[in-house]
């Protein structure tokens, strides 16, 4: 492993660990192959599996992606802090839960239908925003990948097992703060049908000798933005045909329970 890609993860991690205050500034971390080997260095040094994935898929049909590592992933109902978890808000996702190993990638990659019996169910999903990056989201593409694209942690509410059954393009979406409604309106997914989202995204591993693995999700982009939160406050969404998914931002100096 190169040293400089070492280094940096090491101050990720310290960031993480809040062994250190100090914002991360990475430098010389210039493709998307260093930042992904800067976030293998980082769950190594975590000696963390991961449970989970981050998919981003971009206009241009470029899939970023990011481990959610165990110690990461909650259920609905969780107590999280702002510090080191949501410093910048939270997402409204739909969560994808495999459920069985997909076979060997064809050669001319996975479609709808080699992946789509791999997926035992979808869940309604809080994201949580938290860059350890001196320039937060406003860093450059392959930082924010190094930085597991700002992954604070993930909260996972109940599966839908018959989701196929289920339009998740385009689908109502509620959001509570306490007992005030923020939102309640329809909204598109930003890659159309998220599912093509978790197609990509095998695919995208594939490529990088990484696999799906059983009872990993993935989180496929928000339907709502980014919503900042508040100290002492519960945040409920609803997305049509699932039950809430609820998350309680800590008050100050309020322990985190365990993860997942």
């Amino acid at each position: 492993m190169n040293e400089h890609f070492h280094v940096a993860a090491s101050h990720l991690v310290a960031t993480r660990e809040k062994r250190s205050i100090n914002k991360v500034r990475l430098v010389g971390i210039d493709t998307l192959s260093d930042a992904y080997a800067i976030q293998e260095r980082t769950r190594s040094l975590l000696k963390a599996s991961i449970v989970g994935w981050k998919a981003s898929l971009l206009t241009d049909g470029t899939l970023l992606s990011a481990p959610v590592l165990e110690g990461d992933s909650f259920q609905s109902g969780s107590t999280l802090p702002i510090e080191g978890r949501i410093e910048h808000g939270l997402e409204c996702e739909l969560a994808f839960l495999i459920d069985s190993a997909l076979p060997p990638r064809p050669a001319h990659g996975y479609t709808q239908s080699h992946v789509a019996p791999h997926i035992g169910a979808v869940m309604p999903a809080f994201e949580t925003l938290q860059s350890r990056l001196a320039d937060a989201f406003q860093s450059h593409q392959t930082h924010l990948v190094a930085d597991s694209l700002g992954n604070g942690g993930v909260v996972l509410g109940v599966p839908v097992y018959n989701w196929q059954e289920r339009c998740v393009s385009d689908i109502g979406v509620t959001l509570n703060l306490d007992n005030r409604l923020v939102f309640s309106k329809r909204f598109s997914h930003p890659a159309g049908n998220p599912f093509d989202v978790v197609v990509a995204l095998a695919n995208h591993l594939a490529e990088r000798q990484v696999v799906l693995k059983p009872d990993q999700f993935v989180i496929t982009g928000s339907y709502t933005g980014a919503q900042k939160v508040q100290a002492g406050r519960q945040y409920k969404a609803v997305f049509d045909g699932f039950a809430p998914v609820t998350l309680r931002v800590a008050a100050e100096h309020e322990a985190e329970p365990p993860a997942r």
